[in-house]
């Protein structure tokens, strides 16, 4: 939290910002090894999430997002052993920009992974199991 004093209107103003992200979903691929920096390991995933909702006429329709997930250090060998596709994850990490994304590539910003919970190790989703209820 930081406070400071507008000069022009003469009043303190409190200003904060939170760049948090926690994401509920299911690993898309494997985990891919990127190069390492300051000596520890790297990697990205990518995350689905869904998210249900009912149309006007009642419908339930299906939105998905894909994010791109990135983990350093411990974190990433963890992932690069332990995780497979389907399996359901619960990450908390920030948001940053990536540099190489003005270079063509498609993702300009990822998820830096600072906390991972494994929600569900099955990988087997039944139809039923995916529905809200």
């Amino acid at each position: 939290m930081v406070r400071w004093r507008n000069t022009v209107m003469g009043q303190e103003h409190l200003q904060r910002t939170v760049n948090q992200v926690i994401l509920l979903g299911r690993l898309a691929v494997l985990p891919e090894r990127m190069s390492e920096e300051k000596g520890l390991p790297v990697c990205r995933m990518q995350l689905v999430t869904e998210e249900w909702t009912h149309d006007a006429a009642g419908a339930l329709t299906t939105r998905t997002e894909h994010h791109v997930l990135q983990a350093e250090g411990a974190l990433a060998d963890f992932c690069l052993q332990r995780l497979v596709p389907g399996q359901q994850l619960y990450i908390e990490g920030v948001l940053r920009r990536n540099e190489q994304a003005a270079h063509g590539q498609p993702w300009p910003v990822v998820v830096h992974v600072q906390k991972l919970l494994v929600a569900s190790w099955k990988t087997d989703i039944e139809a039923e199991d995916r529905e809200p209820q």
